[in-house]
């Protein structure tokens, strides 16, 4: 009881007293989830700038200065969320990877076969330079291929949701007995390496010294390896069915993920 019985003079016990009091959790996690939702959005705002700027330069290098100014920001601010030009980078790759797993996942909502949801993850990954523009996806490959060599580790972890989408669905269809596998992850690495090396020749140019294979050809190839049994024209039964969202002015690490979800979503014909 208070001294006098009176309420207020509560508060002049020391707050390291009281320090298991409910109240004070609530405060201290209110106060901590509001700045940490604050930090998030700023950081978003650094990393859309980026990508603008980015997609601006048509792919080439690009300056902490030119974001800032994009952004409306100053360096110093700049480098409180972000402590170098490849962190900020490396940050606009992962969320670009994020979209794009967001993307496939809705491309890939109407189909139920575990094997058509393989194909049809592998169809749309190949086509996402569609949604996003050839110049920020120039810049993407050409940021990706650089941080490889120095931070490998980071850029498979930036890559984290679309790899963990794409073996997901290997399990699945070798679960229900529609292709073979048995290493997962490493059938999952090599779908993975060969659509990167698709869309890397389609976006920076092909120097294999020979013609490239179609969308159809490519996921064919994969899937047969993996022991699929399928008809020829398997494929475009499944590709009519993918939904892709109207393309929109925006790329799509600019304009996805602002709080509202893809745009309406369209049945994609057949490249």
């Amino acid at each position: 009881m208070a001294k006098n019985g009176r309420l207020e003079n509560v508060a002049e016990k020391p707050l390291a007293e009281e320090s298991d009091a409910d109240w004070q959790r609530r405060v201290v996690g209110r106060s901590l989830r509001t700045a940490a939702e604050r930090s998030v959005d700023r950081g978003m705002n650094l990393i859309r700038a980026a990508a603008t700027v980015l997609a601006r330069s048509n792919g080439d290098d690009i300056t902490v200065q030119e974001v800032a100014d994009e952004a409306g920001q100053s360096l110093r601010t700049l480098y409180q969320y972000f402590e170098s030009k490849n962190d900020l980078l490396l940050a606009v790759f992962e969320e670009a990877m994020r979209t794009y797993a967001q993307l496939i996942e809705e491309a890939i909502a109407d189909l139920d076969d575990p094997l058509e949801r393989l194909a049809g993850a592998m169809l749309a990954a190949i086509r996402m330079p569609e949604l996003s523009g050839a110049a920020l996806d120039r810049g993407l490959i050409r940021l990706r291929l650089k941080l490889s060599e120095t931070q490998p580790e980071m850029v498979g972890r930036a890559q984290a949701a679309v790899t963990t989408l794409l073996l997901g669905l290997v399990e699945a269809a070798a679960a229900a007995g529609r292709i073979t596998v048995a290493d997962p992850e490493g059938a999952t690495f090599l779908i993975l390496t060969i659509n990167a090396a698709f869309i890397t020749a389609e976006t920076l140019g092909n120097d294999a010294g020979v013609r490239r294979p179609d969308l159809v050809g490519i996921t064919s190839f994969c899937l047969r390896g993996l022991g699929a049994e399928l008809p020829d024209d398997w494929h475009e039964t499944v590709s009519v069915r993918l939904r892709f969202p109207v393309p929109a002015t925006e790329n799509a690490v600019v304009s996805v993920r602002r709080g509202t979800q893809a745009p309406a979503s369209r049945r994609a014909a057949k490249k």
